[in-house]
């Protein structure tokens, strides 16, 4: 692998030594034959001999000599010799792709973690997603498909727009045709490294990239695992970005509700809690994407997730206006509130008949719970007995100690 050979390497690029530089942070996890300053000096000065052998045997051995001629070969990167200037240029390049897939390997064998090596990501990735064998598996396809989009994304480098990756998205969601395969669908990997970094803060995910996203789910690969392994790592990856998304738009945000109850995420419980109780960060959340989400609770929580809803039966927001029913009589419903959706929620979670409390217009929706719009009282006196009702049974049927 000579000058000749370098020249021709348009795979890696004379951009790739930044994109993969933080990738080599720490040392190779596989040891070299260390070769010494006075030598890595010596074949650098061969870079720029009259003779191609030389220049060829040259650039061989600083290949060989990896991560130890990365930093000589930078400082001649900007010399004043063309020849050795671009020689040095793609030998860096290609000592990192080499020096990161070395770190690749080591990191994808040690399944366990046992070696306590990492990767630009795995902290962030770890803790949103796990670190089990199938997270780590899912995170090594995201560094051999994304690698360099991830490198520059998660650096501390300022003005990384997030257009950046915003664009990849785009083009993941473009099919191709190539004769004799047929249509070509985005690798997993690549996919999960789209749904990472749209969970963090940091990328910024504008309404167009939450959007394409949530459209990617609905296409292989992503479509196939979310209806797959109920515990699989791309469905948690998933999950990690229904939950953790920077985006508030409420369009986005139920879009998202949705996504989860579909496919009984129940990783995205923490999502819809925090948007029925209006913690801090959706205090603006408007009432009938908080009843969209006191209704997932519902779908896909426990007894244990009631208990976090019963503060709501004092919530009077008005979530449903009054409304016409579609059958002949024309009747008016009554307007619905929040603690209206909650008392019905509740019910559900406990295996109660909401008809048996007053909702005797309530009708099952399998997307949402209830239609809701049938979960109104017509008056407050109503509404004050049903939840006095549910607050009489809960006392005589305690949860026992697995909160069931």
């Amino acid at each position: 692998m000579g000058v000749c050979l370098l020249a021709g390497c348009a795979l890696v690029g004379l951009g790739s030594a930044d994109k993969l530089s933080n990738a080599l942070a720490e040392p190779p996890a596989v040891s070299r034959q260390q070769a010494s300053e006075d030598q890595i000096d010596g074949w650098i000065e061969q870079l720029g001999d009259d003779v191609y052998t030389v220049r060829q045997t040259a650039a061989d051995r600083l290949l060989e000599a990896g991560a130890a001629a990365r930093g000589p070969l930078l400082e001649v990167a900007d010399g004043p010799d063309p020849e050795v200037r671009a020689a040095a240029k793609r030998l860096v390049a290609l000592i990192d792709e080499s020096e990161f897939q070395r770190r690749l390997s080591a990191f994808a064998a040690d399944t366990d973690g046992r070696l306590g090596l990492s990767l630009p990501g795995w902290d962030a990735f770890r803790d949103l997603v796990g670190e089990d064998a199938a997270a780590r598996q899912l995170f090594v396809d995201m560094q051999q498909e994304e690698g360099p989009l991830l490198d520059q994304m998660l650096s501390n480098k300022a003005n990384v727009e997030g257009t950046v990756w915003e664009s990849r998205l785009q083009r993941l969601l473009r099919r191709r045709a190539i004769p004799g395969r047929g249509m070509v669908v985005p690798s997993m990997g690549s996919c999960a490294a789209m749904f990472f970094l749209g969970s963090l803060e940091k990328v910024g995910v504008s309404d167009q990239a939450a959007m394409l996203l949530y459209q990617l789910t609905q296409r292989p690969p992503v479509r196939d695992a979310l209806a797959g392994d109920k515990d699989g790592a791309a469905r948690r990856v998933v999950a990690a970005w229904i939950v953790h998304c920077p985006n508030k738009q409420p369009n986005i945000l139920r879009a998202r509700l949705q996504l989860a109850v579909k496919n009984q995420l129940t990783e995205a419980l923490p999502l819809a809690l925090g948007v029925a109780q209006t913690d801090p960060e959706y205090l603006t959340v408007e009432p009938p994407i908080r009843a969209y989400a006191i209704m997932a609770v519902g779908k896909l929580g426990s007894r244990e997730q009631a208990e976090q809803l019963e503060p709501l039966l004092e919530d009077e927001a008005v979530c449903d206006q009054a409304g016409v029913t579609t059958d002949a009589t024309h009747r008016r419903l009554p307007e619905v509130q929040i603690r209206d959706v909650a008392l019905a929620a509740l019910l559900h979670l406990n295996n109660q008949d909401v008809k048996e409390y007053g909702f005797s217009q309530a009708r099952r929706n399998p997307e949402t719970l209830y239609a809701l719009n049938t979960l109104g009282f017509s008056n407050d006196s109503e509404r004050t007995q049903a939840i006095a009702k549910w607050r009489k049974w809960k006392s005589e049927h305690p949860p026992d100690s697995k909160g069931r």
